[in-house]
């Protein structure tokens, strides 16, 4: 393929996209998978055989805290890279076609300095040759992006765009909002997102394995970070970062997401994140976190008592948790009905009423209505998400939608009882915690891809007892 621009007008930075952990033949296979769905959809939705159309999506723009000081890692926008496996920031894929073929062209920002050294000093290693760059993207065409409101267009094209993404002042809303106005046929807003969220719901095998190692990579750092945080640690921040040293000393990963530390009942504040106040002696820790790893999350939360043992409310609440969970995975494995995350939801309330009740936490006599709504405050929270590119992914994937083989979702039921609920009894007041695990469904029933992070009451005392052994030494 000859170059179709001139040295050093784009750039990107050095890249080998076998690093990504998926081959260019898959990333070749996403986009010809979207371009089936767009053209299945102007035939069936808008009652045409035959009709151009051009799909529009953007990259994620750097962002920064301050003057030259930018956020990091860089983030970028998990459609993008779903379709490219390109983390350079303010690019455009455009993909143009009919119902008999289509191109790609992706558009990136000219390099800022004179010279490919001077910025090479500054950045490091780049890349700007078209012709090198679409071969390694498997990209047909490349251009600057200042000429994407200079493409000629195929006429009568249905544009398919997220709106979302010309909503700022960033690179995007300068170049996309004039290729908007080209188009005189009907734009079609947010659909491709609902494309893309269809196809990305279903995890490839290589997707598999890459979210299955990041899932091993966090157990390994949650069990280090429990054995490493002693009887007298004093603040939820020390624990904090103690997982996040235990993460990244595995290797080339980062945080998915700012973790939650939470001790002595702060989880009942759902998404807690300060992170910072003290921790008493008899407290339970519930550390939610999860690592980046090649782009792709993991989500884990784990809950022990940092002295070493739970205490009688603790361990009863804890057990009823546990088992929750493992009927809810037991679910998953027996049954050939539809199951969705919306039935998991339903089935996890039962489960819990069921098991409060016979523990006598919650009135035997209490009537459907009323434990309904008492659920509502000790259980408030789903009991489960999709899980990839995106800690929460997919988030178009509704809850309704039936679950299928290759999906990867996480199972957390959540029993959270504020100080102020007369519902039980005082002692088990403040109690506040969950259990998360990520889970591969296969067309035997499910895979736990984070099961060997502890989780049984004798497999976290025998790390906490090692842990007051090593004290000892």
């Amino acid at each position: 393929m000859k170059s179709i621009i001139r040295q050093h007008h784009i750039y990107i930075d050095h890249y080998d996209i076998s690093s990504t952990g998926i081959s260019l033949n898959e990333f070749r296979q996403r986009r010809h998978s979207l371009v089936n769905l767009i053209r299945n959809y102007i035939k069936t939705e808008q009652k045409q055989s035959s009709k151009n159309f051009t799909i529009c999506l953007p990259s994620s723009s750097r962002l920064y805290m301050g003057p030259d000081v930018a956020y990091f890692p860089f983030k970028q926008q998990s459609d993008f890279y779903y379709l490219t496996g390109c983390m350079q920031p303010d690019a455009v894929l455009l993909i143009n076609g009919n119902d008999q073929t289509f191109s790609t062209n992706l558009f990136l920002s000219r390099c800022t300095m004179h010279s490919t050294d001077e910025y090479e000093r500054w950045f490091g290693p780049i890349i700007t040759d078209g012709e090198q760059i679409s071969n390694i993207f498997g990209i047909d065409r490349v251009y600057p992006i200042d000429q994407l409101i200079t493409l000629e267009l195929p006429l009568s094209s249905i544009l398919f765009y997220n709106s979302q993404f010309i909503n700022d002042e960033s690179i995007h809303k300068k170049n996309l909002i004039p290729l908007l106005k080209r188009f005189s046929s009907s734009i079609v807003c947010n659909q491709l997102t609902k494309f893309l969220h269809s196809l990305r719901s279903i995890k490839s095998f290589a997707e598999q394995t890459l979210i299955r190692r990041v899932c091993q990579l966090t157990s390994i750092a949650l069990i280090r970070t429990i054995k490493n945080c002693k009887k007298d640690v004093e603040n939820e921040h020390l624990v904090k970062a103690q997982f996040q040293y235990e993460c990244e000393k595995l290797g080339d990963i980062s945080m998915a997401f700012h973790p939650v530390v939470a001790a002595n009942g702060r989880g009942n504040v759902i998404h807690y994140q300060k992170n910072n106040q003290s921790i008493n002696k008899d407290d339970l820790i519930m550390l939610d976190g999860g690592c980046l790893f090649k782009q792709y999350s993991s989500d884990m939360t784990r809950l022990w008592p940092i002295n070493g043992r739970f205490s009688s409310p603790q361990q009863q609440l804890y057990d009823i948790l546990l088992t929750v969970q493992k009927d809810l995975i037991r679910y998953l494995n027996s049954t050939d009905k539809i199951i969705s995350r919306e039935k998991l939801n339903t089935l996890a309330d039962q489960y819990m009423i069921k098991y409060l009740c016979e523990e006598n936490i919650l009135s035997q006599t209490i009537d459907k209505h009323y434990a309904k709504n008492v659920m509502h405050i000790l259980c408030p929270t789903g009991v489960s998400h999709h899980l990839g590119l995106d800690v929460h992914d997919c988030d178009l994937c509704t809850a309704d939608q039936q679950l299928r083989s290759g999906n990867i979702i996480t199972i957390e039921p959540g029993l959270y009882i504020p100080w102020s609920c007369k519902d039980v009894p005082s002692i088990y007041r403040g109690f506040a915690a969950r259990l998360e695990d990520d889970v591969l469904l296969t067309e035997q029933g499910c895979e736990v891809l984070s099961n060997m992070c502890p989780k049984e009451i004798d497999d976290l005392y025998q790390i906490l007892d090692d842990r007051d052994k090593s004290d000892m030494q």
